[in-house]
């Protein structure tokens, strides 16, 4: 299993207001949250995404179970690529 987290790149953070952060498994993109205004700053909006979590969980412990390997990828990204 190969998860990937992808943020804003300090050229791409500079220029948005906050930060971005997206989890992709295995090349799919499994959760996505992001900062933005204080009123959508909350579990229904910008962290929806935050319920999804203890599934991504059973998931890595099913993969790990089974034996599969397990690697953790940490990428800054432009505007462009999210």
């Amino acid at each position: 299993m190969k998860v990937e987290l992808k943020s804003l790149n300090e050229e791409a953070y500079e220029h948005r207001w906050g930060n971005i952060l997206e989890i992709e498994i295995d090349g799919k993109r499994v959760f996505s949250a992001m900062d933005g205004e204080p009123e959508d700053n909350t579990l229904s909006r910008n962290f929806s995404d935050c319920w999804s979590v203890p599934d991504l969980m059973e998931q890595a412990h099913k993969a790990g179970s089974n034996g599969e390997s397990f690697e953790i990828v940490k990428t800054k990204v432009s505007l462009e690529e999210i």
